[in-house]
């Protein structure tokens, strides 16, 4: 097996924690934490957009600083201020603190996140990049079911079992920034190998092609795009367990079921599309 797919492996750890557990899980973690903090749905409402806040901070000066220092180094050091500020919310007494501690996790999470999808392609040939990246994004997929699962038998194991759960993610995450430092490779020449797919099916691109002016239009369009994509599901992955649980009258329990279907049910998009624009293309796809 070529150790591009180790690369694929750690790959889908790595989303697991820096956007699976530091930006879903709190979906899970908000009713709890909510009601013991006196947080109203717009205080709820701020600290997800502080923690994109940071993400998009991270977003804009993250191919600067992986220029300069690796992806790998990159990625540790993102998902260890994941870890330590997930962690640190879980000592929090007031919603300025937690919008700070959140903020500072989205700066984790956007980092962490552009470099280990980077990474896609110096590891791998254009036509099974799709595949690569459709295996890594389900990291997410696995954080959703889980935490669906596990944080409302930890929120139930005492009065402030929110904290707890914080605890725990911030742990989880902060193994996983091991693994990453100690799997992870830059490029395949570190370790004398070409890139999955080169051997087989030759170069990805020829030399030189890269983005020219001409490709303005169409990644201002990709951007318009994501922008929709971001606005409907993060609004739904941060207040739907929330309405569950208050509005519904729903079990921690129950509102946990449901959000593990949705996991479940998602680890299905990424090899499916991921391989499947690797044969139609990215647009048909």
């Amino acid at each position: 097996m070529h150790y591009g797919w180790m690369v694929v492996a750690v790959g889908c750890l790595c989303i697991f924690a820096c956007l699976g557990l530091g930006r879903f899980a709190i979906g899970m973690l908000l009713p709890a934490m909510g009601a013991a903090l006196h947080l109203s749905y717009s205080q709820m409402g701020l600290i997800s957009t502080c923690n994109f806040f940071g993400y998009l901070a991270a977003v804009l000066v993250s191919g600067w600083v992986q220029a300069h220092c690796g992806a790998r180094k990159l990625i540790f050091a993102a998902l260890v201020l994941v870890g330590v500020s997930t962690a640190l919310i879980g000592t929090a007494r007031s919603f300025p603190v937690v919008a700070l501690l959140y903020a500072l996790t989205g700066i984790g999470s956007g980092a962490a996140n552009v470099s280990m999808m980077g990474l896609v392609a110096a590891w791998f040939n254009s036509r099974l990049r799709g595949r690569a990246a459709g295996f890594i994004v389900i990291g997410s997929g696995f954080a959703i079911l889980l935490s669906g699962q596990i944080i409302p038998l930890l929120n139930a194991l005492r009065p402030d079992g929110w904290r707890l759960s914080w605890f725990v993610l911030g742990g989880t995450v902060f193994v996983i920034s091991v693994i990453c430092w100690l799997v992870l490779r830059d490029r395949p020449q570190e370790l004398g190998l070409d890139k999955v797919g080169d051997r087989a099916a030759g170069p990805s691109e020829p030399p030189g092609r890269m983005f020219r002016p001409l490709d303005r239009r169409a990644i201002y369009l990709c951007g318009v795009i994501y922008f929709i994509f971001g606005f409907t599901y993060v609004i739904y992955a941060t207040f739907i367990v929330t309405v569950l649980v208050q509005e519904y009258n729903f079990s921690e329990q129950v509102a946990g079921t449901f959000w593990s279907a949705v996991g479940l049910l998602s680890l299905l998009s990424g090899p499916v599309f991921g391989t499947l624009s690797d044969r139609i293309g990215r647009r048909g796809g």
